[in-house]
């Protein structure tokens, strides 16, 4: 299964998490008109769509009514507590969503993954990365507490998606207080993997990429062989993590771009009891670089009731160029 969200449409079907960093400002609510389309969408797939309710045809979740080609962004607030962000501080994060065309407060929200509210927020030299879960409030603020483990620039990645509304993947910029930092010298400066195996505690991970050489604008697989580190043994009792038997978000090195995605083939659905369901040894993502460059994936396993991170990076080729890994 994967889930892509993106500020462009290209094709009315081809949807990808493209969410430019420079795009973070607040825009101001547009008018709803006639013409908006309200349909049945799937909250993990949006461009599988219908115009009656049902089950969506790729991982069997059931459809939600929302706006199927509504692309404007809702209006994030997002403010900290305390406003002057200190590193290794605890901080409080604060969200209030507003509806695009009505400027109201929203306040219901889908399951996607069983979570209303995902939060990624990683640092600008990409070797800090968190995935967690923002509680809301009864005025409709979310809230979440985190640390941050050393000064300087950090992204903030929403991903929600409203009852009746469209899927939103919206970036906000994060620094903190005193940072006296050159913020272009801060730019991660990624390098490709050399070794394709990673141990993680207790679970080995190998990825592989099909093609072996990835282009820009072109599909690409990136499937993980899961062994247990100590016995070497293929990994068949993969825990489900959020609905899902893994997690990938792969962000570009410039941190204008992202792929929120989750693995296909898989036969879970929402009416299963997933605390019993295992997997592995093989778990297969799908995912669409927007633009050539290198990038880093977080992709997160539960193994043994504890969630284990692997990160992978590489590069994507433009059109018509050859490399390899």
């Amino acid at each position: 299964m994967r889930r892509y969200f993106s500020l462009i449409f290209v094709a009315g079907l081809l949807t990808c998490a493209i969410a430019p960093l420079a795009a973070w400002q607040s825009k101001e609510p547009a008018k709803v008109t006639e013409d908006d389309e309200v349909g049945y969408v799937c909250p993990m797939h949006p461009d599988f769509t219908s115009d009656k309710a049902g089950k969506c045809g790729r991982c069997g979740m059931n459809l939600v009514v929302g706006t199927l080609f509504d692309m404007r962004d809702d209006r994030l607030e997002f403010t900290t507590v305390p406003a002057a962000v200190k590193a290794g501080e605890k901080i409080t994060l604060n969200f209030k969503i507003f509806h695009p065309g009505t400027g109201e407060a929203v306040k219901d929200f889908e399951l996607v993954h069983d979570k209303p509210y995902h939060l990624f927020v990683m640092s600008q030299d990409l070797e800090y990365f968190q995935h967690i879960h923002p509680q809301e409030k009864d005025d409709g603020t979310w809230t979440i507490d985190v640390v941050l483990p050393k000064p300087g620039y950090y992204a903030v990645l929403s991903d929600f998606l409203p009852k009746g509304g469209s899927g939103q993947f919206l970036a906000r910029p994060l620094i903190t207080a005193g940072y006296t930092g050159d913020l272009a010298a801060g730019s991660a400066h990624l390098v490709p993997d050399s070794v394709h195996i990673q141990t993680v505690d207790d679970l080995k991970a190998e990825v592989t990429y099909d093609p072996g050489t990835l282009q820009a604008g072109s599909y690409a697989h990136l499937t993980f062989h899961l062994t247990n580190a100590a016995t070497d043994q293929p990994v068949r009792d993969l825990q489900t993590y959020l609905g899902a038997f893994g997690h990938m978000l792969i962000v570009s090195e410039d941190l204008q771009d992202y792929v929120h995605s989750h693995p296909v083939g898989e036969t879970l659905s929402p009416d299963m009891n997933l605390e019993e369901e295992r997997g592995g040894p093989t778990v297969m993502f799908e995912a669409l670089m927007p633009k050539p460059g290198r990038y880093r994936a977080w992709t997160q396993f539960r193994y043994h009731d504890k969630i284990h991170t692997v990160t992978n990076t590489f590069e994507v080729l433009d059109v018509g160029q050859s490399g390899s890994r």
